[in-house]
């Protein structure tokens, strides 16, 4: 795929005919694409950042409904917790964290490296960025380097001046429901936060939706071990499932 920044995380099976994939940020729709255009290899994707469709009037009434009586549109109080006030925790924050988009979109090649760790400082669940007390300096500089070395970063912001010249409604992730088990593990700091009873909007085979206790947008970098854990036990619903 065009973005290099998705490296998939993959378990295989016979002999990579099959996959399961895992992945956030753009690599989550990445991975949502491959299950929507080749769902006989996918036997399974799990997701932190989930990507649900947002524009049905059903959505919009529950989020008026949800505030108040949440049990009617299938919120839970942890739903309710992380979604409200909306504009707040949706809207404005969005706002404040997407300044890279329009810098990445106008002057891509003008951005360089110093951006990398801002985004790990300010999506991250961290209340005074605090790097060093989730991350060795020895880890963040290796994640600089890879993109400095293999001379990526700027592809990479490239991504954001090109892909918005294109139709998204036209795109398969736009149109295309996810037919294969799917895991979906909500952390708390995720720019936005999609409700189960959003989630199937999209994917019609949810086998485990977690709320994690902690993490933000880069969780398998940030909480491995509570990531990995996840998708451990989703592997093994899927697995069990399948050998029934």
């Amino acid at each position: 795929m065009e973005n290099r920044r998705a490296v998939l995380s993959i378990i295989s099976h016979e002999g990579f005919n099959t996959l399961e994939a895992a992945r956030e940020d753009w690599g989550a729709f990445i991975t949502n694409n491959m299950a929507q255009m080749k769902p006989e290899c996918i036997r399974g994707l799990h997701l932190n950042m989930v990507i649900a469709r947002t524009d049905s009037l059903g959505q919009l009434l529950s989020l008026i409904i949800g505030r108040y009586l949440p049990f009617l549109v299938g919120f839970t109080k942890e739903d309710v917790r992380r979604l409200y006030p909306y504009m707040e925790k949706n809207i404005f924050d969005i706002l404040r964290e997407t300044g890279y988009l329009h810098i990445q979109a106008t002057k891509p090649d003008r951005a360089g490296n110093t951006w990398h760790i801002s985004c790990y400082s300010d999506w991250l669940d961290l209340e005074d960025g605090g790097l060093e007390r989730k991350f060795s300096l020895d880890n963040l500089l290796t994640n600089v380097m890879i993109y400095w070395t293999a001379c990526s970063i700027i592809p990479s912001m490239r991504f954001y001046k090109e892909n918005p010249k294109k139709d998204f409604k036209t795109r398969v992730d736009s149109v295309t429901s996810v037919y294969v088990p799917t895991g979906l593990a909500a952390f708390p700091d995720e720019l936005l936060h999609c409700p189960r009873a959003w989630a199937g909007s999209r994917f019609t085979d949810v086998r485990s939706f977690t709320y994690m206790p902690r993490g933000g947008h880069f969780a398998a970098y940030e909480e491995p071990q509570l990531m990995a854990r996840d998708i451990f036990q989703f592997v093994e619903k899927v697995e069990s499932k399948d050998h029934k």
